[in-house]
């Protein structure tokens, strides 16, 4: 099989072990390299941690404490910047399952480091499993951010996206530790032009969502606060100064 040259990255926070096949069906079915972000787990769930990281195809980086899930992307970008310059781009994608290995690798196999694009994995919200409150969420947020960016997502919180690899500067200067972070990441790409690429996905939800720590009304209202700040402070999302180094676990 043909080494797909690109890296997927996957925060966690008190995964299941079902993220030890998943990262290893991404492995098996081409991905070169997978890097898993332990942000701030319970010790319940270090023998997981643990596995992962005595694979070849697998890096583990540690947050003593839970910082968010925007930190969390950038301490892998961080990672990836100094030690996988030869690649396309960056995978994201959710430790919860919600996200299908096969769609993982779809978006994984059209990253290119030419193309100027940030590729998202939009879900259907009208299947019949979507939870009722996952669907107000989604629509309350992709309503306001049409009416202020005038672009049209279908799924403005999907956390499956392909970044070339040209394009990891200027994210780990992008401002936000926790959901809102991903939220910055399409304002700000709206702002230099970068087009919006929309892939469609396979709409997954286990058990009324309850293996994902995103809370969608109270979380899709504080990301509708985000993109109404935005909106108002453009060119106000990147920090001047230079991203915070984060070594290895």
């Amino acid at each position: 099989m043909q080494m797909i040259k690109c890296i997927v990255t996957i925060p966690a926070l008190n995964p299941t072990d079902n993220l030890i096949n998943y990262v290893r069906t991404l492995a098996n079915d081409g991905i070169a390299h997978i890097i898993v972000v332990n942000d701030g787990s319970t010790k319940d769930s270090l023998p997981i941690f643990n596995e992962l990281n005595q694979q070849s195809y697998c890096t583990v980086l540690t947050h003593e404490t839970n910082q968010g899930k925007g930190r969390a992307l950038k301490t892998a970008f961080t990672y990836i910047n100094e030690h996988f310059k030869d690649m396309t781009g960056v995978v994201t994608a959710d430790a919860d399952g919600q996200h299908a290995a096969r769609d993982v690798i779809k978006i994984a196999a059209l990253l290119d480091s030419k193309e100027n694009r940030l590729i998202l994995g939009v879900r259907d919200f009208n299947q019949p499993n979507v939870p009722k409150k996952s669907i107000l969420g989604n629509k309350l947020t992709r309503f306001i951010f049409h009416a202020l960016f005038k672009e049209k997502l279908s799924d403005t919180q999907t956390g499956l996206r392909g970044i070339a690899f040209h394009d990891l500067p200027w994210l780990l200067q992008l401002k936000g530790e926790r959901y809102e972070y991903e939220i910055n990441m399409l304002i700000n790409a709206i702002e230099r032009h970068i087009p919006l690429h929309k892939i469609e996905i396979e709409t997954l939800y286990f058990n009324n969502n309850a293996g994902s720590y995103y809370k969608s009304i109270r979380d899709s209202l504080q990301i509708m606060t985000r993109i109404t700040a935005g909106f108002f402070r453009k060119g106000s999302l990147i920090h001047s100064e230079s991203p915070k180094q984060i070594g290895e676990k």
